[in-house]
């Protein structure tokens, strides 16, 4: 092997190890923007209770103890954040409870 293959070689590993670090560091990156959206209460952060919502709607409503946990973590987000009527459309969109139903729910979560 002469020089130019070893430099080339040393190159090739080197930017091999650099694309493994960066496609870490973008997973990571992806991971902290959730955490953000999550802890500032975005919808986006809660893709699946939008998409059960959406995927289903004529599906038979489910009982608060089929919530999700992370639907669960956002209603209680949105009640101790005094937003109990986003949290009762919320909640109606992902379960298809009624409107008496998911008010009713919401009001046994209180704080």
């Amino acid at each position: 092997m002469d020089r130019a293959e070893v430099w080339a070689l040393i190159s090739l590993l080197i930017s091999i190890i650099l694309m493994i670090r960066l496609i870490g560091l973008h997973a990571r990156l992806n991971e902290l923007k959730y955490d953000i959206a999550r802890l500032e209460g975005r919808p986006e952060a809660y893709p699946v209770a939008k998409q059960t919502a959406a995927d289903s709607p004529a599906s038979p409503p489910l009982s608060p103890m089929e919530l999700t946990s992370e639907l669960e973590e956002r209603l209680q987000h949105l009640v101790t954040g005094g937003k109990r009527i986003e949290a009762i459309k919320v909640l109606r969109e992902a379960t298809g409870l009624s409107l008496k139903d998911a008010k009713d729910y919401v009001d046994t979560m209180r704080p």
